[in-house]
């Protein structure tokens, strides 16, 4: 069971990733769009879209009540007028819930896994459910802001990429989050609010616990998470890899568990590889 779940830890890290930024190169002369430096809020397409195309004008268009709808969506909760919520609900309530907190973008190149993916059927007429993929931006700070008030845009900034498994009926049966820095090196309240855990986990418990301070994530996490979760290492091609993995724990209503996995690979004299993350995992 250990090595199963270390081989799908290790294919996450070094694929699944990658799919959710599955794009086609912009032209020269198109303008680029990011959601890095935006304020929270979703914005449909752009994870690196150029913003002129014809075929991104027609997605937008194929799309727009959808887009429309989620919108709404995200104006209602800011106002109190509509619960947030993700495990359980539809995946517009899920992407406007985690967008009072993110700047959410995703691809409208990856027509099978954006926000508006179909359900697709197999051969034998099985439904083939879509794992929907988009990335989370969280808004800078003043300070931030004035710093770098003359970049148009800023490529520089690292998501938080998030992967929705919708069951059967079409509501969000789990959310993974490969979030923007890895706690398992954080200490101080400084270095744990560069991971963005507090905006994933605070928007996935709006409902419960709408108070939650970040403080109180950074000590479940240093106090409760890492010294219940197990070490394990592996060797892989031309390198090893070691993964660190949560139990299972309750939280403002909501099942969590982290998983954190790093590879380093040799391939030369010049060149080694080192690459990893955390994933939260909820249900």
């Amino acid at each position: 069971m250990r090595n199963i779940r270390f081989a799908a830890c290790l294919a996450a890290l070094v694929c699944g990733a990658c799919a959710a930024h599955v794009v086609a190169p912009p032209a020269a002369n198109d303008e680029i769009v990011t959601a890095s430096r935006q304020p929270a809020g979703y914005y449909p397409g752009i994870i690196l879209t150029p913003s002129s195309t014809p075929e991104f004008a027609a997605w937008l268009a194929e799309h727009h009540a959808g887009i429309e709808d989620i919108q709404s969506r995200i104006v209602e909760m800011r106002e109190g007028r509509r619960a947030p919520g993700c495990i359980g609900e539809d995946r517009y309530t899920c992407v406007a819930s985690l967008a009072q907190k993110f700047a959410i973008a995703d691809s409208y190149f990856t027509t099978d896994s954006n926000i508006f993916a179909d359900t697709k059927s197999d051969v034998n007429g099985k439904p083939i459910i879509p794992k929907i993929t988009f990335d989370g931006y969280v808004p800078e700070g003043q300070t931030e802001r004035d710093r770098y008030a003359q970049i148009a845009h800023d490529f520089s900034r690292t998501p938080t990429q998030f992967f929705l498994t919708l069951g059967p009926d079409g509501v969000v049966s789990k959310l993974e989050a490969r979030l923007a820095k890895d706690p398992t090196f954080a200490r101080t309240q400084e270095d744990y609010d560069g991971t963005n855990a507090y905006e994933t986990i605070s928007a996935l418990t709006a409902k419960t616990c709408p108070a939650l301070g970040r403080a109180e994530v950074a000590k479940w996490i240093e106090n409760t998470i890492k010294p219940n979760s197990k070490s394990y290492q592996g060797k892989i091609k031309r390198g090893v890899a070691a993964l660190k993995i949560s139990k299972q724990t309750r939280f403002c209503g909501r099942t969590f568990q982290f998983d954190s996995i790093w590879a380093a690979r040799t391939y030369n004299k010049y060149r080694r590889d080192v690459k990893g993350g955390m994933f939260l995992i909820v249900e």
